[in-house]
């Protein structure tokens, strides 16, 4: 007698939240993208490594560009979450932070890439959190601490995209650079602009 073979079940994801799977897409994207070149990262990729349909990029994000934004989004929320912690006369991000860099790297690519920058860092929380830092720890006045902290993240930038270009070669020319603009905070503080 011949046995006839039944077919395999194949298993069935367990479902799940909404957040959960959006929380897994943007987890497995960040995964990815530190591991190969940003445009070499599909969205099967993605969710294949967050075991989420591939549909779902798109029903929840939009595109592969918009959870990429969202990964981008919490990396810096995350940035800028560490910056209260950080004690007074200390750099408030360290450009060096991996997360940090990548947060950089993501945004700038996908400006590049067409992304509305706007978008792309909703309410900048590390401007709002440098500002507040800036006005409760370092006395700066409200009128410019806004700017102050705006100057901040566009000399950040700079570092962690430029310093190759621009002779900073390791940790302490970066240091020297931020010590410079620590000291230019303590003269904004003792004396503001009129």
């Amino acid at each position: 007698m011949v046995k006839k073979s039944t077919p395999q079940k194949t298993k069935r994801r367990s479902p799940i939240t909404r957040a959960e799977g959006e929380q897994r897409l943007i987890d497995a994207a960040i995964q990815l993208v530190r591991e190969k070149p940003f445009s070499e990262v599909g969205v099967r990729d993605i969710a294949a490594l967050a075991d989420v349909n591939h549909g779902f990029v798109h029903t929840w994000f939009g595109s592969k560009n918009d959870l990429l934004v969202a990964a981008t989004q919490q990396l810096v929320e995350q940035g800028a979450s560490r910056i209260s912690e950080a004690a007074p006369g200390q750099l408030a991000i360290d450009p060096s932070d991996p997360d940090i860099q990548l947060a950089v790297r993501l945004a700038i690519w996908l400006n590049l890439e067409g992304t509305n920058s706007r978008n792309l860092l909703q309410e900048m929380p590390i401007i709002t959190a440098l500002t507040k830092r800036y006005i409760d720890i370092e006395g700066i006045s409200p009128e410019i601490a806004r700017t102050a902290a705006a100057q901040a993240v566009a000399i950040g930038l700079g570092v962690v995209v430029f310093a190759p270009l621009i002779d900073l070669d390791g940790p302490e020319d970066v240091n020297d650079v931020f010590t410079l603009w620590r000291h230019n905070l303590g003269l904004l503080a003792k004396y503001p602009p009129a």
